[in-house]
């Protein structure tokens, strides 16, 4: 995919909006500009620690970024949903989770900048297609910048399996668990010698065991297949009867980030981006407790991912799009990662991070593991509905461990207030 041809496509004509909009210039870099950003999951705080925003402001003396951060997801993406709607308060920034991008490029391409049209197209081609592509519409615009990818690996608690008798070090425990059957035996095993959760949620250990599938709730054609494939029903069957190896928790609640300090539960589905939580959760009085191992069979998925997309209604477009190409280009997210904050998407910066170790993670090979995880997953189709689903599926499958539901109660459930939301 190149910005050649996603440029011509663009001016091409289309359904909607693309090609209508006024092509966005370098921002006047004298004039005194505040870009705003409301952001999730940390992105922006991960940028902040990273020491990204102060490098930009110090380049650019002429630009302010204020960022307000909410913790989840879905609580941002329907307050941003009610901005889009009503035409007010949007940022001049607002990422975009993966699992928002079908529903975006297909519903909402309007509202939001093609970056083929902007003084940082040149910026599209340092992403491989596939990270492009799911950001992309029919008729080529490009909504965003990729920020991070999710290959996933499972992160654990060293100290407390040391302290349960178990295998403690990443090669040991990658010995002993060779597959979702053993994750769980030995999950047993520590739970039977400490009284302590295995895992920290039911719905975690779902989307661990869903990211590994070439498909999850639609095909390849963009049909929704979430009730009747080999995978959907299937994995939540599975992550429901291990409810009783998980913490009580739900995943991104305050408890939950408490207990990454504490060491509440022993293990937990770690996308890559995963790493900046933690340690974020965890403090600095956990560095060396935490460690992470590859997922068993060299078997590689991914969760999450997401794009810096700039809402038309900015009136700080140009500069906010500048900042938004900074961030995420190949040096950025090199930092990022080389302090175990994300794991890049940019061809370039993925080429860099091979043989990097973090220390926090008892010095594990993070590079070496999430860039093999990487190069394993599948290139799961996304849908519009995916965010709806994948929230509706995690909210029953929390109710099975939290409630004492059954797993086929929570099933038709999720199955329900899915139909009912998505007709």
């Amino acid at each position: 995919m190149t910005v050649g041809a996603l440029a011509l496509a663009a001016c091409s004509g289309g359904s909607d909006g693309s090609a209508e909009q006024t092509p966005v210039a370098a921002p006047d870099e004298e004039e005194p500009v505040t870009i705003t950003v409301d952001s999730f999951g940390g992105i922006f705080d991960n940028y902040q620690k990273a020491g990204l925003l102060d490098a930009y402001m110090e380049e650019h003396p002429n630009v302010t970024i204020e960022y307000q951060e909410t913790q989840n997801e879905t609580d941002y993406w329907t307050a941003l949903t009610t901005k889009l709607n009503s035409g007010s308060g949007l940022a001049d920034i607002q990422p975009i989770e993966i699992s928002r991008a079908a529903l975006v490029t297909q519903q909402q391409q309007e509202q939001w900048v093609d970056m083929t049209q902007t003084a940082e197209a040149d910026h599209i081609g340092d992403y491989p297609d596939a990270k492009t592509g799911a950001i992309t519409t029919a008729d080529g615009a490009v909504l965003g910048f990729g920020t991070d990818s999710g290959p996933m690996a499972i992160c654990f608690r060293s100290d407390k399996l040391e302290e349960a008798g178990l295998p403690s070090t990443a090669e040991e425990l990658s010995q002993e668990i060779t597959d979702w059957d053993s994750y769980e035996s030995v999950g047993q095993e520590y739970m039977d010698a400490t009284g302590e959760p295995w895992m920290d949620t039911v719905s975690g250990y779902y989307r661990l065991l869903t990211s590994v599938e070439p498909v999850r709730n639609y095909d390849e054609e963009g049909e929704p297949t979430w009730e009747t494939n080999d995978t959907v029903r299937p994995s939540f069957m599975r992550a429901a009867n291990a409810a009783a190896l998980t913490a009580n928790l739900s995943q991104f609640s305050p408890e939950w980030n408490t207990a990454m300090n504490t060491g509440e539960f022993a293990t937990l589905a770690c996308p890559a981006w995963m790493q900046g939580y933690i340690k974020q959760q965890a403090g600095d009085e956990n560095s060396g407790n935490w460690s992470v191992m590859p997922l068993p069979q060299e078997m590689g998925g991914n969760w999450g991912g997401s794009y810096l997309s700039v809402p038309r209604a900015s009136e700080n477009a140009a500069a906010a799009i500048q900042l938004a190409a900074f961030l995420t280009n190949a040096e950025s997210q090199t930092e990022l990662f080389d302090q175990g904050l994300a794991f890049p998407s940019n061809s370039e910066a993925l080429e860099q991070v091979s043989d990097v170790t973090d220390e926090y993670f008892s010095g594990a090979p993070i590079g070496e593991i999430f860039s093999a995880s990487y190069e394993s997953a599948p290139d799961q189709p996304l849908g519009i509905d995916d965010g709806v689903i994948d929230a509706a599926l995690s909210e029953a499958l929390v109710s099975v461990r939290a409630n004492d539901v059954s797993p086929e109660d929570a099933w038709n459930t999720a199955v329900e207030n899915i139909n009912n939301q998505v007709g």
